[in-house]
């Protein structure tokens, strides 16, 4: 319901301000309100168990000593999340051509995440994070007309991001077969000394708070808009970038950045 309302104030927004003839902001004039939906991967460099593993409390790291979390066993990961974004593009009488886009972004339950399959005793291993990431985002663009009522566009940007909480989680399940090295295995992770029998299935899981993170990104972004009755411009915007993400007690890690977003901008009279 909360990501409801944010679509919701923007149009609001847009509509109190659709019978203001213009607005400034020092040299720079306000020419159009943008509202965007997009969808991104934020992926995390080399991502695997080790990078989730280094948040833990050392009370919980000691579970995955034994474990061969070797890339041989990784299955696959994941970093995405979709995004709403809400802002303004700015314009300067002496570069015409030029667009200034600033806008804030609110990026929910974006998530992590790694699977691993140990062959050898049929355990399987999932780790993941999920937050929520406030973003301040600026770019410059270039415009360049194509007929009237159709633009491309191309330019450079940043982005600075803050995630106040997140949620780090791992689940494990392994199968109890008639075999005393996989029991083993199974009983130290879960730290008990119960007896699984044979064809049954033993899991555990567990998740922690881990803190705030930080997150900054440049790019580079490309992208269409269509115009109708030079009032609405309709478009697609790509960004293809790098950055990193640091976790408060954890070292910083390199990312790669893809964005593809849904574009409604409002024109206003000059």
């Amino acid at each position: 319901m909360k990501n409801l309302l944010i679509p919701f104030f923007a149009l609001l927004f847009i509509s109190s301000v659709s019978a203001q003839s213009s607005f400034n902001i020092g040299s720079f004039k306000v020419k159009k309100i943008d509202f965007r939906l997009g969808y991104e991967t934020d992926m995390v460099d080399d991502l695997d168990a080790h990078y989730f593993v280094d948040q833990m409390p050392e009370g919980e790291i000691g579970r995955f000593s034994t474990l061969d979390l070797s890339p041989s066993n990784l299955n696959g990961g994941i970093c995405e999340n979709p995004s709403i974004e809400l802002g303004f593009t700015l314009l300067h009488a002496k570069l015409p051509n030029v667009e200034w886009r600033n806008s804030f972004a609110f990026k929910a339950n974006r998530r992590d995440a790694v699977n691993y399959f140990l062959p050898e005793n049929d355990f399987y291993l999932n780790f993941s994070s999920r937050h929520n990431e406030y973003t301040l985002e600026s770019s410059l663009m270039y415009t360049l007309p194509v007929f009237k009522f159709f633009n491309l566009y191309g330019g450079v940007g940043t982005q600075l991001g803050l995630v106040p909480t997140n949620e780090l989680c791992y689940y494990a399940y392994g199968s109890s077969i008639a075999d005393e090295d996989t029991r083993t295995s199974i009983d130290q992770f879960n730290n008990t000394a119960a007896v699984v029998s044979t064809n049954s299935f033993d899991h555990h899981g567990n998740c922690e708070d881990t803190g705030a993170q930080l997150n900054q990104r440049v790019f580079l972004q490309g992208g269409v808009g269509l115009l109708f009755f030079q009032k609405i411009e309709v478009g697609v915007d790509m960004k293809y970038g790098y950055g990193y993400r640091l976790d408060i007690g954890a070292d910083a890690v390199g990312t790669k950045h893809v964005a593809t977003s849904l574009s409604l901008r409002y024109i206003l009279n000059n």
